[in-house]
């Protein structure tokens, strides 16, 4: 008997199969059974008086786009809630260097969003995804968890046999649909999308605390860089640049374009021996599109009017 009556009887059979299914399909890194299903139905309609589609992407960029031979299929998505193992803090002791717990699980996170996203696309069978927007944020309420979000518009182009049909996921972009026009017109071709990133920890040797705490007679009173903190700095953007490197040479790619860098900086006062210091945390993350050189630029036309 139901405890707030009715028929009870817990959940339907075949209700629980398929959120078993689902959840099983999630944890290969896989689609829930209901985006499966409705991007299906979608994609039967492609072609037909009964496609519809919704976009992310302004009016302009549609019409580049569509210039350049390229039809929008549907917004599409990805999403990560990832939880983050135990990391060890070294607030108890000298030693600095990268928190690999971290990078890593920020890195999985990213890479099952970008993953999920490019599954989506792949089902309404598009050649990529134009104008990826991918977010990162974490929970008050959850310190340990961290969620990343892709959001991006499947294209296709008008005429050419879809990329997955060959065995070739969609290739996944952040540029906008005026840089994939201009892109397009100087020869080259998006292959993907390239992160990587970096979680570096910082402990301040005694010149730095002395510049940092150390009041009058301790330095804090003149000018001057803080060493430590710029090599730590400089070594968390170097392994996070040489990780989107990697990621692009494996697509084979000719370069990166449109790589920004997202900086995230935090603070940590340790109390060791009654003393204080200002460690530091950086989180980096270097992002980009993978391009690949295809032909030459197509060279520009513009009108000629004589005046003779």
């Amino acid at each position: 008997m139901s405890l707030f009556g009715g028929r009870g009887g817990g959940e339907d059979p075949a209700a629980r199969a398929r959120r078993e299914e689902s959840e099983r399909s999630l944890a290969a890194g896989g689609l829930p059974l209901d985006a499966v299903d409705r991007l299906g139905e979608q994609a039967s309609r492609q072609g037909t008086a009964s496609h519809f589609f919704t976009s992310d992407l302004s009016v302009a960029e549609l019409g580049l786009l569509d210039q350049e031979g390229y039809e929008p299929l549907g917004q599409v998505m990805g999403s990560s809630v990832y939880h983050v193992g135990w990391q060890w803090m070294p607030t108890a002791s000298w030693s600095s260097g990268e928190l690999r717990v971290l990078t890593e699980a920020n890195a999985a996170a990213r890479q099952l969003a970008l993953g999920r996203l490019q599954q989506e696309a792949a089902l309404l069978s598009a050649s990529g995804v134009a104008g990826v927007r991918l977010t990162s944020r974490r929970y008050a309420w959850g310190e340990a968890l961290v969620e990343f979000t892709a959001i991006g518009t499947a294209i296709r182009e008008k005429g050419r046999r879809p990329e997955t049909r060959r065995g070739q996921p969609p290739f996944l972009s952040d540029l906008s649909g005026q840089e994939l026009w201009l892109l397009r017109r100087a020869g080259c071709r998006p292959v993907g999308f390239a992160a990587g990133n970096c979680t570096y920890y910082q402990v301040p040797n005694w010149q730095t605390r002395s510049a940092t705490t150390g009041g009058l007679f301790g330095g804090g009173w003149q000018n001057q860089e803080l060493p430590d903190y710029t090599r730590a700095l400089n070594e968390a953007r170097h392994r996070a640049i040489g990780r989107m490197h990697d990621e692009a040479a494996r697509l084979t790619a000719s370069g990166v374009v449109g790589v920004h860098l997202e900086l995230e900086v935090t603070p940590r006062e340790v109390e060791r021996n009654d003393r204080s210091r200002l460690d530091m945390l950086y989180q980096i993350t270097a992002l980009g599109t993978a391009i690949r050189t295809e032909r030459a630029p197509t060279p520009a036309v513009g009108a000629v009017v004589t005046l003779r």
